[in-house]
């Protein structure tokens, strides 16, 4: 696909994204007492921004609130502190080499930490993790900067699930630290920083080496906005009208911006990934999609929640079910479209959209650049 077309598809900008959302979350509010049983009163009271919290979605959406709680989405944030956390790295020793060092992992009278044996005798303390634990979890800590007032530090040691190992976190380049700090960590500033927060979050912002306003994991207000005025009416009314994301003009570029802003797009890629398009593309299923004739073609058909239930966790779905999601698509022929002449019921996943293994990180990604690959 011509990178002239590809970047028609970059879409909007962050801020348009948030509009997009706060289209439909405006007539969002905190609400008076009287409204709601005190879950609800006491979290408003605290954030004055209309969040509930999904306890309280679950009085009406049991089965999606069940299944989100299996999906790596309800598990993204966690403090480091925490025993399902600090189990996975307290007791180790992890040996990166230059130019970090032997890192030593431990717990102190504030949680967990680590050090650098005989190099850097003060210990860095470890404060946030970030990451499902499906495949790995990544410690991040915020220290205080005299340039930028508050910095975040991505440690450079990960825990992946494969092998019950720890490793170096991916996508972080080898450069020679230019202080102690940096030995321990990637050094993130400003908007960076915040997105870290923002993607494995529901509601927070770091303000002066705190993070505020926390709504941990990525649970359902961040996709449907904040929920009180819908709560409000699904408790006044026996048929309340629909709170779901978007509107009746959502299409699939909402949706894809949506999903993507996290997962990333294309407006995230360099223009040299985006033409060679390197296997490590396939952890970034929207900038692939974007590419795929089936997107193209589809006319606004083809969209993320085409193939993923948003609420369950791939690994409970099927190669068959995604394979019938190929099907209903493809069975209709026409002068324009043929069915596969290698296989018209099968093996659809196997050859257009295969799996690549990254052994860094333990686990693989699917291609949703659906084509048929070079290889093949």
């Amino acid at each position: 696909m011509p990178l002239a077309a590809l970047a028609l598809l970059v879409f909007r900008s962050e801020s348009s994204r948030t509009a997009l959302v706060a289209q439909e979350s405006r007539t969002q509010s905190a609400l008076p007492e009287t409204a709601f049983g005190s879950t609800v009163t006491e979290h408003n009271a605290q954030n004055g921004n209309g969040y509930v919290g999904r306890e309280v979605c679950r009085e009406c959406h049991v089965e999606n609130y069940e299944l989100h709680g299996m999906h790596g989405h309800a598990h993204t944030f966690a403090m480091a502190s925490e025993e399902k956390i600090a189990s996975k790295f307290a007791g180790r020793e992890y040996e990166y080499g230059e130019p970090y060092g032997r890192y030593e992992y431990f717990r102190d009278e504030d949680g967990l930490a680590v050090r650098i044996p005989g190099e850097v005798e003060e210990a860095f303390p470890l404060q946030y993790a970030l990451g499902s634990g499906h495949n790995a979890i990544t410690l991040l800590s915020l220290a205080k900067d005299s340039e930028k007032g508050t910095v975040a530090y991505e440690h450079r040691g990960t825990w992946f699930r494969d092998r019950d190992r720890l490793g170096p976190t991916p996508g972080q380049p080898l450069v020679v630290p230019e202080t102690e700090l940096e030995r321990f960590g990637m050094k993130h500033v400003d908007n960076v920083m915040q997105k870290c927060i923002y993607c494995h979050t529901t509601t927070g912002t770091v303000i002066d080496q705190e993070i505020v306003g926390l709504t941990a994991n990525v649970n359902c207000e961040k996709c449907h906005g904040p929920g009180a005025e819908h709560v409000r009416q699904a408790r006044a009314m026996k048929e309340p009208p629909p709170f779901s994301v978007g509107s009746k003009k959502w299409d699939s570029e909402s949706e894809i911006q949506l999903c993507g802003d996290c997962h990333r797009l294309p407006e995230a890629i360099t223009l040299k990934e985006l033409r060679e398009y390197p296997d490590k593309l396939a952890r970034f299923q929207p900038v692939g999609l974007l590419r795929s004739q089936c997107f193209i073609e589809s006319e606004g058909a083809l969209r993320c929640t085409t193939c993923h239930n948003p609420h369950k966790t791939i690994g409970a779905v099927s190669e068959s079910e995604h394979v019938a999601n190929c099907i209903q698509c493809h069975q209709v022929e026409t002068d324009s479209h043929r069915s596969c002449p290698v296989s018209p019921s099968d093996g659809c996943i196997k050859c257009h959209m295969p799996k690549y293994d990254f052994e860094s990180l333990g686990t693989g990604f699917h291609d949703h650049w659906i084509r048929v690959h070079p290889e093949d």
